[in-house]
């Protein structure tokens, strides 16, 4: 496997590792610092990983337009839940903010995770051929 590809890979893997727990283990004990962190790492970890995938695709060929839309609104959908998430938290409303930022949270969840595996998926089968 190629070494850019193999980094975007790890970081992406990784950015769903903390995104996961983040938006699950957030959404079980309520928004608080250590959640904060862990998302803000699997917002690093996504935002790494997609400058991987970028380098990747310049060199080998462009990904497919509706992974790379897909993949953008997911990674703004993400840093724009992690702003709400500080917001709520600087503001010490985590606890008013709650109920409607988990509703968000597994919405904007699901839309990174379909990225995320439209993406192993066409990472995938392009690597077959």
């Amino acid at each position: 496997m190629d070494t850019i590809l193999a980094k975007a890979v790890t970081w992406m893997m990784l950015a769903l590792a903390f995104y996961t727990y983040a938006v699950f283990s957030g959404r079980r004990e309520g928004l608080n610092v250590k959640h904060l962190t862990v998302f803000g790492i699997g917002l690093l970890c996504d935002a790494l990983g997609t400058q991987q995938m970028g380098f990747y695709a310049r060199l080998h060929g462009k990904a497919p337009e509706l992974h790379n839309l897909s993949g953008l609104l997911s990674l703004g959908g993400m840093a724009f839940h992690f702003l709400l998430a500080l917001i709520a938290s600087l503001t010490r409303r985590a606890g008013a903010v709650n109920r409607t930022f988990h509703r968000v949270s597994l919405t904007i969840y699901s839309l990174w995770l379909m990225a995320f595996v439209s993406g192993a998926y066409f990472g995938m089968r392009n690597l077959s051929r």
